[in-house]
């Protein structure tokens, strides 16, 4: 049951957290803090307690989500689904009250799936479950037809070289150990198989179980050598061929992609501000990115981010919070396959930069908030001229590393003052760590980045499928996300310190 304002009963979660917030708003002063002022959980314990108390008690967000899923779906960039999402963001932005609500338009590429299809023909007929990887080239028009030969990694496939590889689909069947170690094989794959002559590529899908369900994903090719077209092939089709490349069988095989890569296509990043109070020109981002694949509804990668930055900007409208810094909500395009909403944000906002104190980032489904990493990164000022190009010395670049490591370390210890706020939500994990693909070109610039840690034990099942549906979305874990989103971006834009001081203009910086 989910619940609106009045009900008569609240879910297990929401009790505990509400009962934990009244202690909160109640409580003694938790200890620690700086010499020279109060603790920032003890500024701050009042405004977070209304915020926990009204993102707890709406459906707002979920609301919104459900439209985005089931008015416009999918939406991968360059897709008439992807501008109609631009569209309702931008509505509902206005209508929750937002202010500057406007599209920064960025240039975006365009993969078209096209039909595909695949089938074992040898040693017996077996249809495939396949997703083309984004980015493939298509086949021609009759399709590839090929003996297929299975790996087990890279190391497996160099060891086989021309010999055993040349004129061959290769499959990578490559159990899942994590996202980060198995997704090199459909990011790189392709290019591998291609360079000992392989005229396609299958990819078992990068996920760590499967209900016949492929994964799709960017793939990136090597512009030096051949390129083929590739495709994740579900788990259980990937065992399969496995166990008759066992038996000695030979597997032959026809893979059909209709895939293509048309001219770039205009987007747009879509903003939203609760505009400061006292300094409105320091800026504190947050947000998600709105494009997805073209499978599923994109709902928890990544509509919910999207819908957790919008609902945390409105409730602190909405409690007339005003905090001193500027809010900026950017709901990114393109991170699926081409980061060009995070680049042009980078570039069109280059010169503010300086004055932006944070960039939160949201992009891991809907697992439960368990709290966030910094991301504070060197930034090497060039002092020397070489061939044209300005270069840092290394003295300097040991000065920005040092530099670095204080700036985290400082930044750290005051969102670790922050993290008594988030207790009632089991958030109160700072840690350093990466913060988002789409934050990350202003990240690298000297903002400080922020992202969510959420709980990610079952994101990667449904991870880049058709499963990614909106229904997969808990209604009570994602109040309980918004929660601590809001309550971090408004101390962070509200707040006397920043997290880290200005870094200059990047016109004079090392490339």
């Amino acid at each position: 049951m989910r619940l609106t304002r009045g009900s008569a009963l609240l879910p297990g979660i929401r009790i505990s957290a509400l009962v934990a917030l009244l202690s909160l708003s109640l409580g003694a002063s938790p200890a620690g803090g700086r010499a020279d002022a109060a603790p920032l959980a003890e500024t701050y314990r009042s405004a977070a307690a209304r915020l926990l108390g009204e993102a707890l008690l709406s459906d707002h967000a979920y609301e919104n989500l459900a439209v985005l899923c089931d008015r416009v779906g999918h939406r991968l960039s360059g897709s008439a689904q992807l501008d109609s999402a631009i569209a309702w963001a931008m509505e509902t932005m206005r209508r929750d009250g937002l202010s500057n609500v406007r599209a920064e338009s960025v240039m975006v590429p365009v993969w078209v799936r096209g039909g595909e299809s695949a089938e074992v023909l040898e040693p017996a007929r077996h249809a495939l479950t396949i997703l083309g990887l984004g980015g493939s080239v298509g086949t021609p028009p009759e399709g590839i037809t090929a003996e297929v030969v299975v790996v087990g990694g890279f190391d497996e496939l160099d060891s086989l070289g021309a010999t055993g590889v040349a004129g061959k689909i290769v499959l990578y069947d490559v159990p899942y150990a994590g996202y980060g170690e198995t997704v090199r094989y459909r990011s790189a794959g392709a290019s591998r198989a291609a360079r000992h002559g392989a005229v396609a590529a299958f990819v078992r899908s990068v996920g760590p179980i499967s209900y016949d369900t492929p994964h799709t994903g960017s793939l990136s090719y090597n512009d030096s050598l051949p390129k083929i077209p590739a495709a994740a092939v579900t788990i259980e089709n990937a065992t399969m061929m496995r166990r008759m490349a066992r038996r000695g069988e030979t597997i032959r095989a026809r893979l059909v992609m209709g895939a293509r890569t048309l001219p770039d296509a205009p987007s747009a990043n879509v903003v939203g501000e609760v505009v400061g109070s006292e300094r409105p020109e320091e800026i504190v981002v947050v947000g998600g990115h709105l494009d997805s694949w073209d499978v599923g509804q994109g709902a928890q990668d990544d509509g919910v981010g999207c819908v957790l930055a919008m609902e945390a900007a409105r409730l602190i409208r909405s409690l007339d919070l005003r905090p001193r810094r500027t809010i900026r909500v950017v709901l990114f395009t393109n991170e699926e396959n081409g980061l060009r909403g995070g680049k042009g944000y980078r570039d069109a906002h280059g010169e503010e930069l300086a004055n932006h104190v944070a960039a939160l980032e949201t992009d891991s489904g809907n697992g439960p908030v368990l709290g966030f990493r910094l991301d504070v990164r060197a930034v090497v000022q060039a002092t020397k001229k070489k061939g044209g190009t300005f270069v840092a010395s290394a003295q300097d670049s040991a000065r920005a590393r040092a530099a670095a490591a204080a700036d985290s370390a400082r930044a750290l210890a005051l969102l670790e003052e922050i993290a008594p706020l988030l207790e009632p939500l089991g958030a109160m994990s700072m840690k350093a760590g990466g913060s988002g693909a789409d934050v990350g070109p202003s990240v690298a610039e000297g903002v400080a980045g922020i992202g969510a840690e959420h709980d990610t034990e079952h994101y990667f099942d449904i991870h880049h499928t058709n499963a990614d549906t909106f229904e997969k979305v808990d209604a009570e874990t994602l109040a309980r996300n918004v929660a601590a989103l809001a309550v971090l971006t408004y101390v962070l834009a509200d707040m006397p310190e920043r997290l880290r001081e200005p870094i200059p203009a990047r016109a004079s910086r090392a490339e």
